[in-house]
């Protein structure tokens, strides 16, 4: 809780563990299905295992948490004192996350403000710490949903999917041989789109930190926070890491799990920067 207003995310934000207990959010899982059995993302499926079980060819759906879960969440909220509920969450383009909060929100014993951040993964979790930051420093709870807001149209990302391709490549492949790359994509207004393509590990590097040099350039003088994701993927998103810290060494750059949620999505191999320049 952030003096009298609780903080209520969804576990698609990906935020470190650290930033989590820092605000004393409440973090409510998504559900991810495998061969029809329902999971709670992190709590009984762990990122191990559900990559795992993707590669064994199991069936993966993904839904939003039911509205039982954020009845719980305001409801425990208002046990503890608060007398506000901030509640903020994967976009509704993306996820019907937000339909569920509303639902809920209705039934709660104290008003609950829902912030749509438009946005997922860590991108999502980039709106909710300016958000919570926002509320640390003494701003009112409708000055941090425009803190959200402002970082879901400030932020950037970069990725790539099938990673693991390339590896197996080992950057090697006969010149005029037809060779199908992976596409690098990113998020942009709420879709995914492609922005390139790289047919071996180097070609994947330099477009991503060729994207992320593009953002600061832009924003010169800016102290930027960027994740780095990894899906299945420790040997990329170690290289991605090592390079874009070489790039902005002033930068707040950390590495975090792309969870089952949206593993489901982008599969294993999958790695890439979020960023956003600070402040906004």
């Amino acid at each position: 809780m952030i003096g009298s207003t609780a903080v209520v995310l969804d576990s698609a934000c990906y935020l470190p563990g650290h930033v989590i207990a820092r605000y004393g959010a409440v973090v409510v899982p998504l559900t991810v299905a495998v061969n029809g059995v329902a999971h709670r993302e992190f709590e009984d499926i762990d990122t191990t295992l559900f990559y795992a079980r993707l590669a064994a060819g199991d069936s993966v759906t993904t839904s939003q948490p039911p509205p039982g879960r954020f009845i719980d969440a305001y409801t425990r909220a208002a046990r503890d004192g608060a007398e506000r509920v901030l509640s903020i969450h994967i976009g509704s383009n993306v996820s019907g996350t937000v339909n569920s909060a509303r639902v809920a929100a209705r039934e709660s014993p104290i008003p609950v403000h829902i912030v749509d951040t438009g946005q997922a993964s860590f991108v999502e979790g980039l709106c909710a710490w300016e958000a919570m930051e926002a509320l640390a420093g003494g701003a009112s709870i409708g000055a941090a949903e425009a803190a959200a807001h402002r970082a879901s149209a400030a932020s950037g990302n970069v990725f790539v999917v099938r990673g693991t391709e390339l590896l197996e490549r080992g950057g090697r492949y006969v010149a005029g041989e037809p060779v199908t790359g992976v596409p690098v994509l990113a998020m942009i207004d709420g879709a995914v789109r492609p922005i390139g393509s790289a047919a071996t590990v180097e070609e994947a590097m330099q477009a991503m930190t060729g994207h992320v040099a593009a953002a600061l350039a832009a924003h010169p003088g800016k102290q930027f926070r960027i994740g780095v994701s990894n899906g299945a993927a420790d040997e990329l998103a170690e290289q991605l890491e090592w390079r874009i810290r070489e790039l902005a060494p002033r930068a707040e750059v950390m590495q975090y799990e792309i969870g089952p949620a949206v593993g489901a999505h982008t599969g294993p191999g999958c790695t890439g920067a979020v960023f956003l320049p600070r402040p906004v």
